[in-house]
């Protein structure tokens, strides 16, 4: 099995064994009371930060409560592209790099009556093969796939999806996903096109690291404020966020459901609406 087909297949269908996400629509969970300084107790389409006072105060005074505010990791988009930056080591090779570029695409729909939305993800990268004699190739933009997702408003029901790969000139049988009830479950692992799907805010708590400056295609940003994580499976994720860009700078982890030793995934801003 090669890398990419890896990511195409086995975390497709794992999605839909498990089926991802909830729409951005979906009322958020009840809020959680954290006490790390500082973090983000991350609820839904807002995330409260609570910073701690940086001095304590005598045990017999009066305790000011810590300063909340108010952040999004993913707010209002119509569509995103990142570029996809993977790695990951196939023995007896080394270290090897490839890249992709992944379009999310949101859309208003209608399944059997019931309101609902589309997200087409689009990916375009190199079909990556291991190992004939032991050897790593690859052919230039020679993997598209294309995957259709619905997800009911607003309860966030797993319609229906399609997943159709396109292998060197060649268009492989369409994949099915089968519907879930149940919703939500885009926090548990890695999964999908783009890591998160489908991409919108995850339930899990943040700790602010702080400003940095991040380049991506979409350009150089001194702002960007860095938050760690990590899935319910105990995979670790971290965000880059700038104000007023609805949607992550970058974001990246480890993807241990992928082929090979310690295979690492970034996505990074090119360009939305």
């Amino acid at each position: 099995m090669t890398p990419k087909f890896s990511i195409a297949i086995a975390l497709i269908l794992g999605l839909a064994a498990s089926s991802a996400g909830c729409t951005d629509t979906v009322p958020p969970p009840p809020a959680v009371t954290v006490t790390i300084t500082p973090v983000v107790s991350h609820t839904g389409v807002k995330a409260e930060i609570t910073k701690a006072l940086a001095s304590q105060t005598p045990a017999a005074a009066t305790q000011p409560a810590p300063a909340v505010t108010q952040v999004e990791i993913f707010g209002t988009y119509q569509w995103v592209e990142y570029r996809e930056n993977n790695s990951v080591t196939m023995p007896p090779n080394p270290r090897y790099q490839w890249e992709g570029t992944v379009k999310t695409v949101k859309s208003e729909d209608t399944y059997q009556g019931t309101p609902a939305v589309r997200y087409t993800i689009t990916y375009t990268g190199d079909y990556t093969e291991c190992c004939t004699n032991n050897l790593v190739t690859r052919t230039k933009n020679g993997d598209i796939i294309v995957s259709e997702m619905t997800y009911a408003v607003p309860s966030g029901a797993f319609l229906r999806g399609t997943m159709v790969e396109t292998i060197k000139g060649e268009t492989q049988p369409a994949v099915n996903l089968p519907a879930d009830p149940e919703g939500s479950r885009r926090d548990d692992k890695p999964s999908g096109l783009t890591g998160i799907t489908p991409m919108g805010e995850m339930n899990t708590t943040l700790t602010d690291r702080g400003v940095e400056t991040v380049t991506v295609p979409a350009g150089t940003y001194a702002g960007a404020r860095k938050y760690t994580g990590s899935f319910r499976d105990g995979t670790p994720i971290t965000f880059w966020v700038v104000p007023g860009i609805p949607v992550p700078v970058q974001y990246q982890f480890p993807n241990r459901y992928l082929d090979g030793v310690d295979p690492f995934q970034s996505y990074e801003l090119m360009k939305w609406e």
